[in-house]
């Protein structure tokens, strides 16, 4: 019998601090979508696990990723968010660096023989693009992408994703650990108590989760009709979902804002764009239902009541493994 991760690593801002380091920066994480980095000058800028970063498109169209943060006095190279920008200065005193990341000029610095530029470069983080999808590493020497996505890629082969046109983003903020809310989305044994409509829709004696690699677990079930779903529910560790289908594909991403917080975001694709609206209400009615059971989770995971509890073997092998991939990252056994 599987027991589950202690409550302790769901509250503990130390047990968060260690992730940032073993997890958040040891694997490649999906960034954002290639539609927002398509055109010279275009960044997105957004904090991972606490870490500021940003991508941006090079003037030869390639992809550069850096820490937003100036080597002077920790100032942002570029806001927060999307934008254009056509060079890249620090924006609180001014420094210039090259679209490589190396310091071109201290604006009205004054004479000091010990500023080297070589010691005050941006520090690169790692940028590949794999399909509509762009990725980053915050670590040294990561696999290539391709490597590292090459059994969830084989998953996503059927459909073309390509053929997808970017159409909206949606942001929650969620007062849990990032934990609570994966440990909810790697299960269906909740479904037909939260999930009215997802229950209604799906035959759910036929939910299951395989783990077929390391490195992702894929959803199956068939409709309340009997036919297959049609699509493919994918989860990547440590924070990537993809559910994708002929004509349209959801792509969430969960992020830790801090021990406590967690931002759920959600960007949507598809055939036709008209198809986006009806794809956001529809995942806006699960998202409430799943907000709020993980909300109420973490209030009793924080109360000290709960210590561990244990795994079904029948519906949350795949929190198992997901808790385990964890437990390993930390040097810890679960």
């Amino acid at each position: 019998m599987s027991l589950t991760l202690p409550a302790s690593w769901y509250r503990d801002p130390a047990v968060f601090e260690r992730e940032r380091q073993s997890v958040w920066r040891s694997e490649w994480l999906m960034y954002a979508p290639a539609a927002k980095l398509d055109t010279p000058g275009q960044y997105v800028a957004e904090e991972v696990a606490g870490f500021p970063v940003f991508v941006v498109v090079a003037p030869d169209g390639s992809l550069r990723g850096y820490h937003n943060v100036c080597p002077h006095r920790a100032g942002v190279i570029v806001w927060p968010g999307d934008g254009t920008a056509g060079n890249l200065v620090c924006r609180y005193h001014g420094w210039a660096f090259g679209w490589d990341g190396g310091l071109k000029a201290a604006r009205d610095f004054g004479d000091d023989p010990g500023l080297c530029p070589s010691d005050n470069t941006l520090v690169a983080i790692h940028v590949e693009r794999w399909r509509n999808l762009v990725f980053v590493h915050l670590g040294e020497d990561p696999p290539p992408l391709a490597d590292a996505l090459a059994p969830f890629a084989l998953e996503c082969e059927a459909f073309d994703m390509e053929a997808m046109t970017y159409g909206h983003r949606l942001v929650r903020v969620l007062a849990c650990n990032w934990k609570t809310y994966a440990d909810n989305y790697l299960e269906g044994y909740h479904v037909p108590l939260i999930h009215p409509s997802l229950n209604r829709a799906l035959d759910m004696s036929t939910y299951r989760v395989e783990v077929p690699d390391e490195s992702y677990c894929i959803h199956r079930a068939d409709t309340a009709e009997g036919s297959p779903s049609g699509g493919a529910w994918l989860f990547r560790y440590p924070n990537l979902a993809v559910n994708v289908y002929a004509d349209g594909m959801n792509v969430e991403r969960i992020v830790p804002a801090g021990h406590g917080t967690t931002h759920v975001v959600y960007d949507y694709f598809a055939t036709d764009p008209d198809q986006i609206e009806a794809m956001v209400e529809m995942s806006n009615v699960v998202l409430d239902e799943d907000q709020m059971m993980c909300e109420v989770v973490q209030r009793n995971l924080d109360a000290g009541i709960y210590r561990a509890g244990r795994l079904s073997p029948k519906h949350e092998n795949s929190v198992g493994w997901f808790q385990r991939r964890v437990a390993s990252a930390l040097g810890e056994r679960s």
